[in-house]
């Protein structure tokens, strides 16, 4: 796993590189939008819940690109995500199209209630739509 998390940490760090006009034109944008939000309950006692954001590459006949997933998991957001790669109560868009979570977007928002959770991931999935930011999720 460790060597699995060097990747990811990797290619957040050349992704945080890219420039508007590069390759995903919309990351920058992303950033703003998901730092707009914060949780009421972030860190009280006794929450557990956490939304995560999950960087999808996809490839298809449709369409091609890079977008985001927008979920939630009372797990933490690694342990989610491997689920969703192995087929676990799987979104079919991060399990086959999955590339890596970008905590950047989402850590400064963990934990909080279950509630607020469910709230945020349909937020926040919203608002990135809105900004035309290809987006997945967010149930």
């Amino acid at each position: 796993m460790a060597n699995q998390q060097d990747r990811f940490t990797d290619l957040l760090n050349r992704i945080n590189e890219i420039s508007d006009d590069d390759l995903i034109p919309w990351y920058k944008k992303a950033t703003r939008v998901c730092k707009g939000f914060s949780a009421k309950t972030h860190n009280k006692p006794a929450v557990k819940s956490k939304v995560y954001i999950i960087l999808l590459k996809i490839v298809g006949k449709k369409r091609s690109g890079y977008a985001l997933y927008v979920g939630k998991t009372n797990r933490t957001p690694e342990d989610r995500f491997q689920q969703h790669k192995d087929g676990y109560k799987a979104s079919r868009y991060a399990k086959k199209y999955g590339v890596c979570l970008l905590p950047d977007l989402f850590e400064h928002l963990n934990p909080m209630s279950a509630g607020e959770a469910t709230e945020l991931e349909a937020s926040i999935a919203e608002a990135l739509k809105k900004a035309g930011v290809p987006t997945y999720g967010g149930h």
